[in-house]
């Protein structure tokens, strides 16, 4: 299970970013296509949810980078995505392959 804090906001004028530290630890489901991540266990560290409106339609898109200490190859892991949207009461998903770094998972609310 994951404990998030609040510890900072920052209003950018085009965006807003939300900054949370992390303590807990996610069980992998093991099932993620680019790697065995069976019985692997992620610390994540912290999250950042930054948020852009769109003028046109009002809409708003919100990526979420979340800090960790493991390898990309657990992107798609469920059991990861999961635990992020639980953290953080929202339906969170990953972005694009290419868009993840070992310690760092680029995930964005999937609605």
């Amino acid at each position: 299970m994951l404990t998030i804090t609040k510890t900072g906001f920052e209003d950018n004028g085009d965006y807003t970013s939300t900054f949370y530290s992390v303590e807990g630890t996610v069980a992998l489901a093991g099932d993620s296509i680019w790697g065995d991540t069976a019985g692997r266990v992620v610390t994540v560290r912290g999250i950042t949810l930054t948020e852009e409106v769109y003028d046109d339609d009002d809409t708003a898109y919100i990526h979420v980078t979340v800090q960790h200490d493991s390898t990309w190859d657990i992107y798609t892991d469920s059991g990861f995505t999961k635990a992020i949207s639980e953290a953080l009461q929202m339906d969170i998903d990953f972005t694009e392959q290419g868009m993840q770094d070992d310690g760092l998972a680029s995930m964005e609310v999937y609605s």
